[in-house]
């Protein structure tokens, strides 16, 4: 039978109710902070708001457009090329935090990174929709079809991971075998995959040095309480003091300047300490 053109009530609604939550937990996050750094506790939260509003613009302007125009190998390969120019061009921008992912204009800034996860998801969709229908050659088919198939995302990969980041480059490898894994891929293929990715993150891990210390310091966070795991020992503080119910909403005492990026990275610790 075919879908219905109406949307999912019960998925907006759950969208919508998100993006409140996550608008009040920003405000009650970040207030202090606002208010010691930018003399006003609505410094961050007007930030919020302005992009929640044109996300929900973007998305009801998307729930009324007609997704098979996406389909176009005008539209995808203009995507691919628009995206790799945009991770090539971080390399000439100034780091930020000593790395090469942000693009900003002014006070607006994006990563290209994140683009680069819907242009594969767009790419693969097609390109394997295209393979079906020409039934001449299979997903598995590693010459006509996984080779074409990886050979931008693998690009795309070694790009981000450039930057360096490690974990978007990461996912949008994942995203990628979960697409073919739904089109079909064999097991074989999978396994095949996570034996050539497994040494090659160990490398990654183990050879740089911040991000062994990032995992040592995730597996062993009391070894250094107050250098590497503190942020985490303050996480870890902030849930336990929130125990089954929480302490109330805008009451958190971790955000006070315990817990560093409380309103971004560690916002979930400050949700659990406050509703529990």
């Amino acid at each position: 039978m075919p879908r219905g053109t109406q949307p999912d009530r019960w998925l907006f609604s759950s969208t919508l109710a998100l993006c409140f939550i996550g608008a009040v937990m920003v405000f009650s996050a970040s207030a202090v902070m606002a208010r010691e750094e930018f003399g006003s506790a609505y410094a961050f939260i007007g930030r919020q708001l302005v992009w929640l509003v044109l996300g929900l613009a973007a998305m009801i302007w998307l729930m009324n457009f007609d997704y098979r125009k996406l389909r176009q190998p005008a539209v995808i390969f203009s995507s691919l090329c628009v995206i790799v120019v945009l991770l090539c061009a971080v390399f000439f921008l100034d780091k930020s935090k000593a790395t090469h992912r942000w693009i900003r204009f002014g006070p607006v800034g994006f990563q290209p990174s994140e683009l680069a996860k819907l242009a594969v998801i767009l790419y693969l969709a097609w390109f394997l929709e295209w393979r079906r229908k020409t039934k001449i050659f299979g997903v598995n088919d590693v010459l006509h079809t996984l080779g074409p198939a990886l050979g931008p995302v693998l690009v795309i990969v070694a790009l981000v991971l450039a930057q360096p980041d490690l974990g978007t480059s990461f996912e949008i490898f994942l995203v990628a075998m979960a697409i073919l894994f739904v089109a079909g891929l064999e097991y074989r293929y999978l396994a095949y995959a996570g034996l050539a990715a497994l040494p090659a993150l160990f490398i990654l891990i183990v050879r740089v040095p911040y991000r062994m210390q990032r995992v040592l310091a995730f597996l062993h966070p009391d070894a250094d309480p107050q250098g590497s795991g503190f942020q985490l020992m303050q996480s870890l503080i902030a849930v336990g003091s929130g125990g089954l119910f929480g302490v109330g909403l805008m009451e958190s005492r971790q955000k006070l300047f315990y817990l560093p990026e409380a309103h971004t990275d560690f916002i979930y610790a400050v949700l659990c300490e406050e509703l529990g």
